[in-house]
C-alpha cells in the first residue's frame, strides 16, 4: 500500500495521509472583520509549516518567513532580521523573441532543464515507487529541489495516487505565482508517457473524506460538522462562507482550515480562477441564519453550477457584436507621480463598454478573462508610450489608434475593443481578442503602420500571462514591469 507519508524533516515538507506535497505559505490578509471575518484565496492564512522554499532561505528561518508576491519576482522577508532575499523569474515564456539572442538562449536553456528534469525523473520511478512503499528512506524534497526547481524556484509539487487506475499521480503547480503557469504547462506537455504515472498542473478535486484527512493533518482541525453556503460575489466569483456552530478561538488556524477545505474539495484550478472570499461565520449569529448552508458533500455540485449559471447569464456573443450598443462609462483615477509606471499604475481616465470587466482588472483579485466572456475571449491592452514626440506618427491621438485597432480586428472577425485610457505617460487600448495569436498579428501591423513609438506593447490581463508581453516592434525593449518611484 502506499501512503506518502515518509520521514522527513518536519519543515522541508508537508505530509498527510495519503498525499507528500511541497507548498508555499500563503499570505494572510483580513479583508473584512466584523460578525464575519475574510480572507481571499490567494492572501490565505499561514499553513501550519513551510514546505518548499527558495534555496536562498535558511533552514533555521523557515518557520518565519512570510512571502510577499510583487511584480516580477517573489521576495521572502524574515521576521527575524532585516535581510530580504530575492528569487526572480521574469522571463516571459509564451511569448519570448526568437530573434533576441540572449532571450532565445534563456528559453532553450530552460527547455534543456525542464527535458533533463523528465530524464532524470524516468530514472528514478523505481525508487520513488519504493520510497512510497515506505521499503526505502531518501530525502525527496532536496531530490526535487535539485531537479524540478532549478527550472523555477517557485514550482511546487504534490505526489499522490493515480486517478484513472493503478499508480501515481504528480502535479507540478506554481500557486500563487501564476505567471508561471505557461511554463508549468509546458513543461507537463514534455512528460513522458510513464506506465503507472499520471501528470497534472492544477492540485485535484479530492473526495470529503480525504479532505477531512487533509484538513486534520495540514491545520490539527476536526470540520467535519461545518457547513458551507454559496453565492455569487464581486467581478463574477463566488464566495463562501464556512459556519461553525461555535467559531475556534484560533481564528487564524481556523480560516486555514476553510482555505485548505475549499482547495481541496473544489480543486485548485477553481480556487484560483473563481472563487471570491473565503468567510467564517458562527451559527449564534442571526445575521447569517438566512444564508442557505450546505455540508461538505454538497459544496463541488453547488459551487459548479454556480459557475455554469455565472457563464450562462454572459453574452452568448464576442464583445465585438455589441460593444457599439452598449452604454459606456469613464471611470477617474488619481495616479502617483513617477519615472516609469508598470502595468497601468499612470491611468488618469479610463472609457469602458463593462465597467466590472474593468473594476476586474484593476482588483487586488486574480483575473481570468473566462469570468467574462463565453466565447473564449482574452483580454489584454495596447500600451504606447506618450512622453516623446514622435514626428513620422501617423496617429493624431489615441482616438486614431483605437480606430485602426477596431479596423484591423473587424476585418478579420478577430476580436473587437472594449476601453482605452489616458494616462501621466502612456495611452491605452483595451482588446477582448477572439484570436489571440492572428489577433495580436493584426493589431501589431496596424501600429506599425502608424509608427507609435518603440516603446509600444501588448500585455495582458489574465494573472496566467502576468510575464508576457509583444512589442509592437521586434526591436521594442521590456515594458516597465515594477513600479520606480519619483
Amino acid at each position: 500500500m502506499h501512503v506518502y507519508s515518509l520521514n522527513a524533516p518536519h519543515d522541508a515538507m508537508n505530509r498527510q495521509n495519503n498525499k507528500f506535497r511541497n507548498s508555499e505559505l500563503h499570505l494572510f490578509r483580513r479583508l473584512h472583520k466584523t460578525a464575519s471575518l475574510r480572507i481571499h484565496p490567494t492572501r490565505a492564512p499561514p499553513l501550519t509549516q513551510w514546505r518548499g522554499l527558495p534555496e536562498d532561505v535558511e533552514r533555521s528561518d523557515r518557520q518565519t518567513a512570510t512571502p510577499l508576491h510583487a511584480a516580477s519576482h517573489f521576495t521572502v522577508r524574515l521576521s527575524n532580521n532585516t535581510t530580504t532575499h530575492k528569487t526572480e523569474y521574469a522571463m516571459r515564456w509564451l511569448y519570448y523573441n526568437k530573434l533576441d539572442s540572449s532571450e532565445a538562449a534563456a528559453h532553450e536553456r530552460t527547455i534543456r532543464q525542464v527535458d533533463s528534469w523528465w530524464r532524470e525523473f524516468s530514472r528514478n520511478t523505481e525508487r520513488l515507487d519504493a520510497l512510497f512503499r515506505q521499503d526505502e528512506q531518501w530525502d525527496l524534497p532536496g531530490w526535487m529541489q535539485t531537479h524540478l526547481q532549478s527550472i523555477a524556484p517557485n514550482l511546487m509539487w504534490e505526489f499522490g495516487p493515480a486517478l484513472r487506475g493503478d499508480g501515481h499521480r504528480l502535479v507540478i503547480t506554481p500557486e500563487i505565482h501564476s505567471e508561471l503557469r505557461p511554463l508549468a504547462e509546458d513543461i507537463i506537455a514534455r512528460a513522458p508517457r510513464i506506465e503507472g504515472w499520471e501528470f497534472y498542473t492544477y492540485r485535484v478535486p479530492e473526495s470529503v473524506e480525504s479532505t477531512l484527512q487533509t484538513v486534520e493533518a495540514r491545520c490539527r482541525m476536526n470540520i467535519t460538522k461545518v457547513t458551507v453556503a454559496v453565492a455569487v460575489g464581486q467581478h463574477n466569483r463566488v464566495d463562501l462562507s464556512f459556519r461553525w456552530d461555535r467559531l475556534p478561538d484560533d481564528e487564524d488556524q481556523a480560516f486555514n482550515a476553510a482555505f485548505v477545505a475549499a482547495e481541496t474539495l473544489l480543486g485548485e484550478k477553481l480556487l484560483d480562477r473563481w472563487v471570491g472570499t473565503i468567510d467564517l461565520v458562527d451559527d449564534r449569529n442571526p445575521i447569517e441564519r438566512a444564508q442557505r448552508f450546505l455540508p461538505l458533500d454538497r459544496l463541488k455540485p453547488t459551487f459548479d453550477a454556480l459557475v455554469d449559471s455565472i457563464q450562462t447569464q454572459l453574452p452568448a456573443e464576442p464583445h465585438a457584436a455589441f460593444v457599439d450598443d452598449g452604454r459606456w462609462a469613464v471611470l477617474k483615477l488619481e495616479p502617483e507621480e513617477a519615472r516609469d509606471y508598470p502595468e497601468r499604475y499612470d491611468l488618469l481616465t479610463c472609457v469602458t463598454c463593462n465597467p466590472d470587466l474593468t473594476g476586474a482588472t484593476f482588483s487586488n483579485s486574480p483575473f481570468y478573462s473566462e469570468r467574462y466572456s463565453r466565447c473564449k475571449e482574452t483580454f489584454c491592452y495596447i500600451k504606447i508610450d506618450g512622453s516623446t514626440d514622435s514626428p513620422d506618427m501617423g496617429f493624431h491621438d489615441r482616438e486614431d489608434m483605437e480606430e485602426a485597432a477596431r479596423n484591423a480586428l473587424q476585418a478579420q472577425d478577430l476580436g473587437g475593443l472594449v476601453g482605452g485610457g489616458t494616462g501621466l505617460r502612456y495611452s491605452y487600448i483595451e482588446l477582448a481578442l477572439t484570436d489571440v495569436e492572428r489577433g495580436i498579428t493584426a493589431v501589431r501591423r496596424a501600429m506599425r503602420e502608424g509608427n507609435v513609438p518603440r516603446r509600444s506593447w501588448i500585455l495582458f490581463h489574465d494573472a496566467d500571462l502576468a510575464n508576457e508581453w509583444i512589442g509592437i516592434y521586434e526591436d521594442s525593449p521590456a515594458p516597465p514591469m515594477e513600479k520606480v518611484e519619483r
